[in-house]
C-alpha cells in the first residue's frame, strides 16, 4: 500500500469516526432536549376517596382551593377536579405545575395550606399519581379549547 492511499484511507475512517460523532452527538443533543421538555412539567393525578358525610364540604374546598391555586400562582397550569359520575365520592385531580418549583410553592402558598389542614378528616384514601406528558412541546393547547368554549358562553 502506498503512504498516499494509507493517508487516504486513514483520513476516510477519520472522517467516518468524526461524523459517527456529530450524529451521536446530534441524537444526545436531541434526546437532553426531550427529556428537559418532559421533566419541565410537574403533573399528576391526585386519586381522592371522601367519606359520603363530608363530600359536599369537600367538593366546595376542592373547587375553592384550585381556582385560587390557578389565579394566584403563575407556576400552577391546571388544577381540574371531578367526580366520578358512578361513584361521586370518587374524586379525581389533574394537576399541571410549570416546573418542581412551582409545585413546591405551591405546597406553600396559605390558600393550599388551607385546604390541606381543613379537609383530612373528610378524606378516605388519597393517592398522587405522578404521570409523564406524552407530548410537552404541545402542552400550551392543552386547555386552549376550554377557555375559548367558557368564553364563548360568557360572551
Amino acid at each position: 500500500m502506498t503512504a498516499r492511499k494509507f493517508i487516504k484511507n486513514i483520513c476516510s475512517v477519520a472522517g467516518a469516526v468524526m461524523l459517527t460523532g456529530c450524529v451521536s452527538c446530534d441524537v444526545a443533543n436531541r434526546h437532553n432536549k426531550e427529556q428537559e421538555e418532559k421533566n419541565m412539567f410537574v403533573v399528576r393525578i391526585a386519586e381522592i376517596e371522601v367519606y359520603p358525610e363530608w363530600l359536599e364540604a369537600y367538593l366546595a374546598a376542592a373547587g375553592t382551593v384550585g381556582a385560587e391555586s390557578v389565579a394566584k400562582e403563575p407556576g400552577v397550569i391546571c388544577i381540574f377536579p371531578m367526580q366520578k359520575k358512578e361513584s361521586p365520592t370518587s374524586i379525581r385531580i389533574v394537576e399541571i405545575y410549570r416546573s418542581e418549583e412551582a409545585y413546591n410553592a405551591h405546597l406553600a402558598a396559605p390558600h393550599f395550606r388551607a385546604y390541606k389542614e381543613g379537609t383530612p378528616h373528610m378524606i378516605k384514601s388519597l393517592k398522587l399519581v405522578p404521570m409523564q406528558p406524552l407530548d410537552p412541546a404541545h402542552a400550551d393547547s392543552i386547555f386552549k379549547k376550554w377557555v375559548q368554549m367558557q368564553q364563548a358562553k360568557w360572551a
